[in-house]
């Protein structure tokens, strides 16, 4: 079956659930009229990252002198390439990541994936796209108390709709650490030094690691550098999410 033809008979049955099943959007809660659980003004509404640098993910400064990388990530390149991100951890987004971490609504997360789909289309229009998508670890026992680790969910619908393979088992947490919300920058650092660990295998030369929330890229940067001392030349970070520095 030719390309063409799948995309016209998705668009169709896209049609037919709309109309059988509308979606109810996940934020105001009254029917989308779409094929999936979000409206059009929530969704034109919910709160994006402006002008995101391509390394670091935050806001560009005014007058940026390069365009598209902050001054900071120039003279001090993280250990990452890129963070893409759907979102601005902002109201609602923050309440309504939360509801897909710790009430598992799953239909939040699939939704908010879907967001984050889009973006990593848009950015990766003329670059080459992760060999390898790999989901934040979450630790056994903070597993065990969640019942799913929300990175690995994220994972798995981009890696159906990018046709990129994904692996859950190649990196661990060590030990159990104190969750990082509501700690401060160094204290995170502190927090998630040496937490990760990973299984020594033929690792592609550029992964993507998947996350709920990006803060202050403390485990970002901790498994970007394990992965680095592994094999891995790239890695790229995706996130629902980018906290942005308040003023």
């Amino acid at each position: 079956m030719s390309t063409k033809l799948i995309s016209k008979v998705n668009r169709w049955l896209n049609i037919v659930q709309c109309y059988l099943l509308p979606g109810t959007c996940i934020h105001c809660n009254k029917l989308s009229d779409r094929f999936y659980d979000l409206c059009k003004p929530c969704e034109i509404e919910f709160p994006r990252v402006k002008d995101p640098c391509e390394s670091c993910g935050l806001p560009l400064p005014a007058n940026n002198y390069d365009g598209h990388i902050c001054g900071a990530c120039i003279i001090m390149p993280p250990p990452f390439k890129h963070i893409v991100a759907a979102f601005d951890y902002a109201q609602p987004i923050d309440r309504l990541i939360k509801a897909f971490k710790y009430q598992s609504k799953l239909a939040f997360g699939k939704v908010l994936t879907h967001q984050l789909l889009l973006n990593v289309q848009t950015f990766y229009q003329k670059r080459d796209l992760p060999e390898l998508l790999i989901p934040m670890p979450l630790h056994t026992k903070r597993l065990r108390q969640r019942g799913f680790n929300q990175s690995i969910e994220i994972c798995r619908h981009l890696s159906r709709h990018l046709q990129i393979p994904y692996n859950y088992n190649l990196c661990y947490r060590n030990r159990s650490t104190p969750q990082q919300e509501g700690l401060n920058e160094k204290a995170r650092k502190q927090n998630i030094r040496g937490a990760f660990s990973a299984y020594c295998q033929d690792l592609p030369k550029s992964v993507a690691i998947i996350d709920d929330v990006v803060t202050t890229t403390a485990s970002a940067r901790e498994l970007s550098k394990l992965l680095k001392r592994n094999g891995v030349d790239e890695v790229h970070i995706w996130s629902l999410a980018r906290a942005c520095e308040r003023t």
